[in-house]
């Protein structure tokens, strides 16, 4: 009976045999790291449910491979031939998942040791020790090689808050930049030029030929990076982490970084907003002048660079809607007291009501105002209103035809929460309305 079976059992071996890789697929496969793998997801799921390694997370393991694939029909022999094959190849696999379970328990080891490092060197809390291992893309004993090197240049846990992605840097390349830094013209100490990491190499050497030429020019300061620093008001450390992306900004005619500084102290704008938008003093100082002058004049105070940067339709917008604002204000002095008023309640009610809804907090008063209107010009009270606050963060167009559909079938008055579900709810909420009309009628 089993040598019968035999051919039956060999094409069912063949048909249910899921399809092999090919050669180049799997030497591609194989070819691939633990680091372009496992960098990202893997180490989060790990760190944030401190998961142990498992067998299989590695996509380019060969023992999956060995798992699943069946063994060459030509070496079927004698009854029962297909199942001891698939055996034997389970049990070839075996030493090769003890090798993970190995491999990985060492990767869980070095990403615990990272994770000490980062509380007991850096002082940081267990959450934002996490969320810098998650976001480097360096296998975890680059990252305990760069932690070490930071550590013994001084670097501290809020520096490296401000900036984590120092730590996803290559550590061979890292290490060159922090000896690179403190060469003649660049930095006095290595948090001063931290940021400037964000730069490559050439880069580097590039604005220290710059820095030793004009040195003249700053006879007080080691290089115009300590300069401008001084000016602005902001620790030269903190300048440099922010001159990264907008490094540009350092080529230009130290006059006009001057003038640029001048006016926004004159319209005491804070250091802190100045230096996060360095990318200002690339465009027009007369254009930049002008728009400050007339959102002082329209009486906002709050005044930003990137006022100064932004296009002129978005400025007029800006202008238009904080005049608007202003207006609807009248002689209320907050959002709340304005709101407080219109619907007939406590300015302590509506502070509860958005301390829990950071949408609230984003919405311009003109919404407010004009969503207001509609409401109760449909005969809605405030009471209901109060009760379903969410009504205000969505469009005013989507509101009334919400509205109009519920009035058009009769479903009037209704629970103020319907104008607030998703599409797919209401339309199933009037659906059934329709249906039990019918029914009623």
């Amino acid at each position: 009976m089993t040598r019968l079976l035999q051919p039956c059992l060999s094409l069912v071996s063949e048909v249910c045999r899921p399809a092999r890789p090919s050669t180049t697929l799997r030497t591609a496969l194989g070819a691939l790291s633990w680091t372009h793998l496992c960098c990202g997801q893997v180490r989060s799921q790990m760190l944030m449910g401190r998961l142990g390694w498992q067998p299989g997370v590695l996509f380019h393991s060969s023992t999956r491979w060995a798992v699943l694939s069946t063994p060459n029909p030509d070496r079927h022999s004698g009854a029962g031939s297909a199942t001891p094959h698939l055996q034997d190849d389970h049990k070839c696999a075996q030493p090769r998942q003890e090798n993970h379970h190995h491999h990985n328990s060492e990767k869980s080891d070095t990403l615990d040791a990272a994770l000490g490092m980062l509380q007991d060197l850096f002082g940081m809390t267990h959450k934002d020790a996490q969320y810098i291992l998650i976001s480097c893309n360096i296998p975890e004993q680059e990252i305990v090689n760069n932690l070490r090197v930071l550590h013994q240049c001084g670097i501290g846990g809020e520096q490296m808050n401000r900036i984590p992605w120092i730590l996803g840097q290559n550590a061979d390349v890292l290490g060159e930049k922090l000896r690179k830094i403190q060469e003649p013209y660049l930095f006095q100490q290595h948090s001063e030029g931290l940021g400037f990491c964000y730069l490559s190499l050439g880069q580097m050497t590039t604005y220290q030929t710059q820095f030793r030429k004009e040195a003249l020019n700053f006879p007080h300061h080691p290089n115009r990076i300590y300069y401008l620093a001084e000016r602005i008001k902001v620790p030269v450390e903190l300048f440099s982490e922010k001159i990264g992306k907008p490094h540009r900004t350092l080529a230009l005619n130290i006059k006009r970084l001057d003038s640029f500084i001048d006016l926004f102290h004159h319209y005491d704008m804070s250091p802190k907003d100045i230096v996060s938008d360095l990318w200002v003093f690339e465009y027009s100082l007369k254009k930049a002048e002008e728009r400050l002058r007339r959102a002082m004049e329209l009486g906002y105070t709050t005044l930003r660079p990137w006022m100064c940067r932004c296009s002129d339709k978005i400025f007029d917008r800006f202008c238009e809607r904080y005049q608007c604002g202003k207006e609807l204000l009248g002689h209320h002095k907050s959002l709340l007291s304005y709101l407080a008023e219109r619907l007939h309640c406590e300015l302590s009610l509506l502070e509860d009501k958005f301390e829990s809804n950071e949408i609230l907090k984003r919405l311009h008063i003109s919404k407010f105002s004009r969503i207001l209107d509609l409401l109760y010009a449909e005969g809605i009270t405030a009471q209901e209103i109060r009760s379903c606050m969410r009504v205000f963060q969505y469009s005013e167009e989507r509101t009334a035809i919400r509205i109009k559909e519920l009035k058009k079938i009769g479903f009037f008055p209704f629970p103020l929460i319907l104008l607030c579900r998703t599409p797919a709810q209401f339309k199933e909420i009037t659906t059934q309305y329709k249906k039990k009309f019918k029914k009623q009628s």
